[in-house]
């Protein structure tokens, strides 16, 4: 990972959340987000909204993201009953408690802290491409607990994995994962894939591409 590039990302990424948490706290809908973003997000507040139907606190985790994956939950679904944990590893402190209209969520930046941990649902949200080993990653990650895995707005392939730079930035590089690799790695933990959908394919952002690639939302459930 470009730690710089994303620590610069992440900062600026501030005012947008600054913006949508004023304009849901005035509003009883929500703030409409540009490009793909709209479509995923709600992908994540459906979801959510799915999986959650226990009596006592939801444990999601955001896996290698930032607040603004979930600033604009509010006025989508009921958030009452949810706890959020964020994994960033570029914070500059270790854990940090934030809140977005009264939800509270913790940042956290070791991923040893989370590995065995228990969630309920866990989304990566176009953070699984700057992962290496993900594959291998996702094989050590607690699962006993998890019922439901989304992915969205991220790149497979419909062959096998393999690299390369990214069109729109470039000093990023993706990793572009096996489709059938990480259904089949899901399969034997009892996960199977309920939702599949397409972004548009300018947001694969490959600027080599080996396979057949597609940007996807893929939801799994167990």
């Amino acid at each position: 990972m470009n730690s710089k590039y994303w620590q610069k990302y992440n900062l600026n990424n501030k005012k947008l959340i600054k913006k949508i948490i004023e304009f849901n706290r005035k509003n009883k809908v929500n703030y409409f987000e540009d490009l793909h973003f709209n479509h995923t997000r709600d992908i994540l507040a459906l979801g959510l909204a799915l999986a959650n139907k226990k009596s006592k606190k939801f444990e999601v985790l955001d896996y290698g993201s930032n607040p603004l994956a979930l600033a604009n939950l509010l006025n989508k679904i009921d958030l009452k009953k949810i706890n959020f944990t964020i994994f960033d590893p570029f914070l500059y402190n270790k854990t940090k408690k934030i809140y977005i209209n009264k939800v509270k969520y913790k940042e956290i930046k070791i991923e040893k802290n989370i590995l065995y941990n228990k969630y309920d649902f866990i989304h990566y949200g176009s953070s699984l491409q700057y992962q290496k080993d993900f594959l291998q990653k996702i094989k050590r990650v607690n699962l006993n607990n998890t019922k439901y895995i989304l992915i969205t707005y991220t790149p497979f392939s419909m062959g096998n994995s393999y690299n390369t730079k990214q069109t729109n930035h470039p000093n990023l590089e993706q990793n572009i994962y096996s489709f059938s690799s990480l259904k089949n790695i899901l399969a034997k933990k009892n996960f199977k894939l309920i939702f599949k959908s397409r972004n548009d394919d300018k947001y694969k952002a490959c600027k080599i591409e080996k396979f057949k690639t597609y940007s996807l939302n893929l939801l799994f459930k167990k």
